[in-house]
């Protein structure tokens, strides 16, 4: 496992002194960005390589949320690789040992010319190191929605938003998506399916449901397209 030892910082907090979900994400998306240079694959030596990694899909379960100016402990590693696709698992523990959060992730390798998912190569492999699963209950990495959606107002892809790849940034997805949560609700797990890459300038339409004890957001682009599935549960 690589690990990231490091304080809760005022910035990464809200009201509350607390860090939210979308703030989980950013620990982890650090924290396996840190890995992947320490080990010589980063994401610079990716785009010389001519390929990147994308995220498929998240799934987090959140015990408790950590607090301003308490130290944690984010922790990631990957236990398997498919074709193009990575599996990566990722923890936080507070200064007593205790997990506060796990998480499960899948990642597709995909060649940056073509925009075409592509087998993981031997290096790649090698270079993580496959440990044991982290013990959790494991969902789909697909997520089943039907039924209406209450069409919510648009929202536009600032800069702000980018990453490195030019995309919205995945934790921003989730930021925008908890907007229209419930005040006071607490999230205990979400799961997010990744289907389209939202770009600088992009219209994005937001549509809320909330049935059977979740809540499920859709980002849509103009033409009507799933960007974005984020469901939430208490």
């Amino acid at each position: 496992m690589y690990c990231m030892k490091r304080p809760v910082t005022y910035s990464e907090v809200g009201a509350d002194y607390k860090a939210d979900m979308a703030q989980v994400i950013n620990y982890f998306q650090d924290c396996s960005c840190f890995q992947s240079d320490f080990l010589g694959v980063g994401p610079e030596y990716m785009e010389r390589s001519g390929k990147v990694w994308i995220l498929n899909s998240w799934q987090i379960i959140v015990e408790r949320y950590p607090k301003y100016g308490e130290q944690i402990t984010v922790g990631t590693w990957a236990y398997d690789f498919r074709g193009p696709l990575g599996m990566r698992n990722f923890i936080i523990d507070d200064a007593s040992g205790c997990r506060m959060a796990r998480a499960n992730s899948v990642w597709a390798m995909v060649d940056i010319a073509t925009g075409r998912p592509v087998r993981v190569d031997a290096a790649q492999i090698e270079a993580y190191q496959m440990e044991p699963k982290e013990p959790m209950d494991y969902a789909g990495r697909k997520i089943a929605i039907s039924g209406d959606f209450e069409t919510l107002e648009p929202v536009r892809v600032t800069k702000a938003c980018l990453d490195t790849n030019h995309h919205m940034n995945n934790g921003r997805y989730v930021a925008v998506a908890m907007e229209y949560l419930p005040d006071n609700y607490s999230v205990r797990q979400i799961r997010v399916e990744y289907k389209r890459s939202a770009k600088y300038g992009d219209i994005l339409i937001p549509k809320r449901q909330e049935a059977s004890g979740r809540i499920v957001v859709l980002l849509e682009d103009i033409e009507g397209e799933v960007c974005v599935i984020t469901e939430f549960t208490e």
